[in-house]
């Protein structure tokens, strides 16, 4: 049963571990503790992977609610089996390979439910409307563009859309890119200089400077408390 984020039962009591405080860790040193015994150091790996494995599996689904399932599952996955990573490759590539996964076995379980579209190999959404609430009309100008910037990058087709999330907005590698999606690395260019080519030219000029797609504060906090809430449960049922 997945943890209801909003809950509050014991939330405002727990105290978080400092993500700064081990900063100097890189993931694999991080990895290798929580094996040995301080699981309370997976905050960490979450603290660093939150905004991007939202923004990943953003990319594919479109409702914020099934997101926050997702992530939650994802990160149990990723816990349940920090021991078979080798370190073959990077960590970030292996967790975000399994975020995506799980976006994936989200919208094939979808498929079976309703009458999504999913487009051929991608297993993405072919018809992908993202219901937007209308901006007020005193928000600030730049809430505006921030929304509008959103609706347009939701709207891109699923295969151009999580190469942009990946490497424009997540700035992510070309590499890692093309690992974490199964593609080469020339076509993850492909696909990313077509992506530019169907955004409008005063939108891609902005997209550097405007934070999309935020995960931080306390919606990062309440997915945080409530996936060590689970951890702390399975190890206690051991």
């Amino acid at each position: 049963m997945l943890k209801k984020i909003e809950d509050d039962s014991g939330f405002s009591d727990h105290t978080f571990v400092s993500a700064a405080k081990y900063s100097h860790l890189t993931d694999s040193e991080i990895v290798k503790k929580i094996i040995g015994g301080r699981s309370q150091l997976f905050e960490v790996l979450m603290r660093r992977y939150n905004q991007r494995l939202f923004r990943v599996q953003r990319s594919y689904i479109s409702d914020e609610e099934a997101i926050k399932d997702t992530l939650q599952i994802t990160y149990m996955k990723v816990y349940e089996n920090l021991n078979s990573f080798r370190g073959e490759a990077q960590f970030s590539t292996w967790i975000t390979r399994i975020a995506i996964n799980e976006a994936l076995k989200y919208l094939n379980k979808q498929k079976r439910y309703s009458n999504l579209q999913l487009v051929n190999s991608d297993m993405a959404i072919n018809e992908y409307m993202v219901n937007e609430k209308n901006t007020p009309e005193n928000d600030t100008i730049q809430k505006d563009f921030k929304n509008l910037l959103e609706k347009v990058i939701s709207n891109l087709p699923p295969k151009y859309r999580s190469v942009y999330l990946m490497r424009e907005i997540e700035q992510m590698d070309t590499k890692e890119t093309a690992e974490c999606l199964e593609l080469t690395q020339s076509n993850v260019k492909v696909r990313l200089h077509r992506a530019k080519q169907m955004l409008q030219e005063e939108i891609e000029r902005k997209v550097s400077d405007t934070e999309i797609f935020n995960f931080l504060g306390e919606r990062c906090d309440r997915l945080v408390f409530s996936v060590m809430q689970l951890i702390n449960e399975a190890r206690s049922n051991k």
